[in-house]
């Protein structure tokens, strides 16, 4: 408050001063002594004062700069902190600075789910992978030790279907040779399930990478949580791109597990969002929105 204080003055005084030169000049009119002294020096008077007003001018710009910047510059200085390793940006005491700085924090706070579930997602990957492919691959190589290939080959064949289920989590192959619509398809058939798809086919590369993950994960859950038979799926694309899943399946309440929350935390990264409502065909809808990248 002091501060904003001396700058209002130094602002009034400084807008002011030129006024002087008109007092000087008033007074002058009615006392020749004053008027002769002015007359003789006005140069240097008028200048003085001009110099003054422009001197405080600078002064009280300076001052406003300061003031105003100065939330800015520390909100500069907290993401300088940011980048050296704290977790999270501290208030800087200026209403639009914080609001930015609330949003940032929250992104972060996004961030470090989504690389939490993520970690745990992949420590499963490798504990499937060992408990059931090595494992299977180990009862594979015994068998073919003690002379009976029949059943090292269904070991084999096992293992080899536990890795295509692993990399299918990791990567989708399907859409290296098929396009999107093929791709679910294929997907609906795996999980036994009958579906009808509708949507564009001007998505991009990483915008039908996304919209596959998103639809893989509605359909594994209508088959494996509500017994569906069938299922509709649903892609629009204009200023965001939508999808929407909707299956016949029990509905009922749906509780987030990992690959759900997952989803979730990608589409909040991207300013988008994911709900799950009852569907009209008596299952569950799953939607997910976000914005398109110009």
């Amino acid at each position: 408050m002091r501060l904003r204080a001396v700058i209002i003055f130094a602002a009034v005084f400084a807008y002011l001063s030129p006024l002087a030169v008109f007092f000087i000049h008033y007074w002058a009119r009615g006392n020749p002594a004053v008027a002769a002294l002015y007359y003789r020096y006005h140069l240097l008077v008028d200048a003085g004062i001009t110099f003054l007003a422009a001197g405080l001018s600078g002064v009280t710009v300076y001052w406003v700069l300061r003031y105003l910047l100065a939330p800015w510059l520390r909100l500069e200085r907290e993401l300088e902190g940011l980048l050296a390793g704290r977790e999270r940006l501290r208030p800087v005491g200026e209403e639009h600075a914080d609001r930015i700085v609330g949003r940032i924090n929250e992104l972060l706070r996004i961030s470090r789910d989504y690389l939490d579930l993520q970690e745990l997602e992949f420590g499963q990957l490798a504990a499937g992978i060992h408990d059931d492919a090595v494992q299977t691959l180990i009862a594979a190589r015994w068998a073919l030790a003690h002379g009976e290939p029949k059943k090292a080959e269904r070991l084999l064949r096992q293992a080899e279907r536990s890795l295509r289920r692993v990399i299918c989590r990791l990567a989708p192959p399907e859409l290296e040779h098929l396009n999107l619509t093929e791709a679910i398809a294929q997907v609906a058939r795996r999980q036994e399930l009958e579906v009808a798809i509708e949507g564009p086919a001007n998505l991009d590369e990483q915008e039908a990478i996304e919209v596959y993950r998103i639809v893989q994960h509605a359909l594994a859950n209508a088959r494996r949580h509500g017994q569906a038979r069938r299922a509709w799926v649903r892609i629009e694309k204009g200023q965001e791109v939508r999808v929407t899943v909707d299956d016949d399946g029990r509905g009922g309440s749906v509780e987030p597990g990992q690959g759900l929350r997952l989803l979730e935390a990608r589409m909040r990264l991207r300013a988008g969002r994911l709900e799950w409502t009852a569907s009209p065909h008596g299952g569950v809808r799953l939607a997910a929105s976000w914005p398109v990248e110009t």
